[in-house]
């Protein structure tokens, strides 16, 4: 009986590290994102992102994105991401005030960096099926959530 068990816990350690959401794989390639952003005192606004990966040749997941937000012209920016331990992945973004930290876990990643004007930005990706991933992303003012980021990812390749 114990043994049966020991198995049944070795079975699910394994099968949730072999299901765990790889970032750099995901955004390999092309894909898009249609969202909603909700900024304080203002009316919510629907926007889109089209992205494309790449791996450098030091392992580097390197993401250039084109933003289409509402009545302002597309502009682009770029992530650059590297792995720096089993779960961890730490990098830049154009858009942030200093470095990415980028934590996995089983089932979903969280990303975290600090944007201008004191803006701490914090955002969760889970997947929804094999080509589909949710991203809910909080910003905060001084503790105060001041815009909140809904969005579904979906990879074209």
């Amino acid at each position: 009986m114990k043994a049966a068990v020991a198995f049944l816990l070795l079975f699910a350690a394994s099968s949730a590290s072999a299901a765990a959401f790889n970032p750099v794989e995901f955004f390999r390639g092309r894909t898009h994102g249609e969202g909603t952003l909700k900024i304080l005192f203002q009316s919510s606004k629907k926007m889109s992102v089209d992205s494309e990966g790449r791996i450098d040749k030091d392992g580097t997941l390197v993401l250039e994105q084109i933003v289409h937000e509402p009545r302002k012209p597309q502009r682009t920016r770029f992530w650059r991401l590297r792995q720096t331990g089993p779960n961890q992945y730490e990098g830049t973004l154009t858009d942030a005030a200093g470095p990415v930290r980028v934590d996995v876990d089983a089932n979903r990643i969280r990303i975290r960096y600090k944007g201008k004007d004191h803006l701490d930005f914090d955002q969760w990706l889970t997947p929804a099926g094999p080509k589909q991933v949710n991203n809910r992303m909080r910003v905060k003012r001084f503790g105060i959530i001041v815009a909140r980021y809904d969005e579904v990812i979906r990879k074209l390749d």
